[in-house]
């Protein structure tokens, strides 16, 4: 049986910047997360590669699940994704966002999987449509540069060196104009 891979709250150097790439369109997809409950708490990192579950999947009936507070405070999940979540993917955050109202979700994604699909960018406007959800493209420069944040924090021991994310920004413009679209089409 094949399960899903995530060993530790770090993955190689090797896997952020291949996985990552939005140029390239490596077949497996990873999330890497950042999940906080209230203001205060300490944020706890991890990540997923889909084996036999979808990552976002196995994260929400998992992940969540063994990390849940049960005092109620509001909880905030940032995911950073390889691929942004299929139709099937988009359903279940909702489902899961309708049942755990005091959680939002940040989502920013390294490419679109299958934009062009009708179901999928049915998926992400309904997602985008609630106040609890966020989705964008993953920026290499500006206010935050979502590709620093996960060397920093994913790679252990961190490191410094973005260089690697030079020829992304072509790309980045792309992909950001695709997911404009797919949200503008939504509010007509």
């Amino acid at each position: 049986l094949k399960f899903l891979v995530c060993f530790s709250m770090y993955i190689s150097k090797k896997v952020l910047k291949h996985h990552f790439d939005p140029c390239k369109a490596p077949r497996d997809a990873y999330l890497l997360c950042k999940l906080q409950w209230g203001e205060t708490g300490t944020p706890w990192i991890h990540w997923v590669k889909n084996e036999r579950y979808h990552a976002e999947v196995y994260f929400l009936e998992k992940i969540f699940k063994m990390r849940r507070s049960y005092n109620y405070v509001n909880c905030s999940i940032t995911w950073y994704l390889s691929w942004s979540p299929c139709a099937d993917c988009c359903r279940k955050i909702l489902n899961f966002l309708k049942k755990n109202s005091n959680v939002n979700i940040d989502i920013y994604v390294a490419r679109l999987y299958y934009i062009e699909d009708e179901k999928i960018r049915q998926g992400l406007q309904n997602l985008v449509s609630l106040a609890e959800v966020t989705i964008a493209v993953m920026e290499t420069e500006g206010k935050v540069s979502h590709y620093t944040f996960c060397l920093k924090n994913f790679i252990q021991g961190g490191a410094d060196d973005d260089s690697w994310t030079v020829d992304f920004q072509s790309e980045i413009t792309k992909n950001r104009l695709k997911l404009k679209d797919v949200f503008e089409v939504s509010r007509l």
